[in-house]
């Protein structure tokens, strides 16, 4: 069954694509997280929204984020991703792009209710910190992140 997905990018969870990302760490540090930092560290990331820890995700967030999102949207964006596609049954990938003093955490899984599989995104700063987050189907990948 193929189901229409409309929350997946809403604006309040800082959808850019990691390459239009403006802000980015100020303090110096080493040039990115490793590769395996950044998959435990999105897997954490993950696994507390799909817990509805928001509060959790809020405090691990750059300022940016924390002065855009709350825990309630959080929560909110978590209840309609359930109803509308259901629980993650597989992750099929997880992999690591890198620009600039950014990270991007892709987890490519498939869900319940939906065909097409979903790619999980968290935007990550150099101390592991959140810049931008978003959940959307593959296909609505950007062209210019490789697959």
């Amino acid at each position: 069954m193929h189901r229409a997905v409309f929350l997946i990018a809403p604006a309040l969870l800082l959808a850019a694509p990691l390459s239009a990302q403006s802000e980015a760490p100020a303090a110096p540090a080493p040039a990115h997280l490793d590769s395996a930092a950044a998959i435990a560290t999105g897997r954490v990331y993950t696994e507390w929204f799909y817990s509805d820890m928001g509060d959790s995700i809020i405090a691990h967030s750059s300022q940016q984020v924390r002065e855009k999102v709350t825990v309630d949207q959080l929560s909110e964006f978590q209840g309609q991703l359930i109803s509308q596609v259901g629980t993650e049954v597989e992750v099929l990938s997880e992999r690591v792009v890198s620009r600039d003093t950014l990270v991007a955490y892709l987890r490519e899984a498939q869900f319940e209710m939906m065909d097409e599989p979903l790619v999980v995104a968290f935007t990550l700063g150099r101390s592991g910190d959140i810049y931008g987050f978003f959940i959307r189907p593959k296909s609505q990948m950007p062209a210019d992140d490789p697959q």
